[in-house]
């Protein structure tokens, strides 16, 4: 197969704007198996999702109407359901985004006529490695919520700074972990490990993480903005309406408004996931950038490649 443009290659030192342009020729190469793909693994999570954002919006809006006690049950059964649907499929495009990465870089043909079995035992193998990762997160955040807790019990004339305090410490520590994925993804590393180059590289290169993670997270929050407004409208005018209407609220109840709300809500999780595929592949770029510059990755491969010859 002949392809007009050359094929990309991951590490190398690039500026700022170098990486941006690289990461979008990337995405720009390999748009419609990412999607394609996505599809067929995320669209089945999305329908579920979707059902449960809409529950939690609708009881989000009625728990001071229905009676707080029934009204956070449902809230919370919904909710959870909706989290555990957002781990997975986070989980699922993170790996799928970086098990597509290593594909294209290992075959001639890149990513055409590019078939299931060809990358599904390492797409299963990232996927576990995406997992841990997210549920290392997810730690962390209750840990985050446990501890706002507890300051604001101890002491809730002080909420204000111990809050401020905690963000400043969640941006200070989590612009480094947006390395964690990609360095556990593409290096045969533990969990452990993977975190300690994670710290060496992160805090040593903040400024740069930082700029990137500020840059696609702009662009990704622009792409997710446009999906999701149209239900966001839909569900906050019918949930105005309907609360206008008594307890009942009509409008919720009509087939035509629930088809709707859910339909668009599937295109608002599926946009959401998405766009964070611009995120996912610009992290990849800046990760590829540091071990070039920090371990001349692309040296050691070519001094591989010529004993071998």
């Amino acid at each position: 197969m002949i392809f007009l443009n050359p094929k990309i290659k991951y590490y190398r030192i690039r500026t700022f704007g170098e990486r941006l342009n690289v990461s979008f020729d990337y995405l720009r190469e390999t748009w419609k198996p990412l999607l394609k793909f996505s599809l067929y693994l995320i669209l089945p999570i999305c329908l579920i999702q979707s059902f449960a954002i809409n529950a939690v919006m609708r009881f989000s809006f009625r728990m001071g109407y229905d009676g707080m006690e029934e009204g956070f049950t449902y809230f919370m059964m919904h909710y959870v359901v909706y989290f555990l649907c957002l781990l997975l499929g986070s989980a699922i495009l993170g790996a799928l985004v970086y098990t597509l990465m290593q594909v294209y870089d290992r075959r001639e043909t890149r990513l055409a006529d590019l078939g299931w079995t060809d990358f599904k035992p390492l797409l299963i193998k990232n996927f576990k490695k995406s997992f841990h990762v997210l549920l290392l997160i997810t730690a962390f955040m209750f840990l985050y919520a446990a501890v706002m807790v507890a300051m604001a019990i101890l002491s809730p004339w002080t909420l204000i700074i111990t809050v401020l305090l905690l963000l400043i410490a969640v941006v200070v520590f989590g612009v480094p972990f947006t390395m964690l994925l990609p360095i556990y993804l593409f290096e045969d590393r533990s969990l452990k490990s993977s975190l300690q180059k994670t710290i060496k590289y992160g805090f040593g290169a903040w400024g740069e993480i930082f700029l990137v993670m500020f840059v696609f997270g702009l662009l990704a929050n622009i792409i997710s903005w446009v999906t999701t407004m149209p239900w966001y409208i839909l569900t906050i005018v019918g949930s105005i309406l309907g609360l206008s209407d008594g307890l009942a609220g009509d409008i919720e109840h009509q087939f035509w408004y629930m088809a709707l709300t859910y339909t668009l809500g599937i295109v608002q999780s599926y946009g959401v996931y998405v766009s964070s595929i611009i995120t996912a592949v610009g992290y990849a770029f800046q990760y590829f950038h540091l071990c070039e510059k920090r371990e001349g990755v692309s040296v050691q491969d070519s001094i591989l490649n010529f004993d071998k010859l």
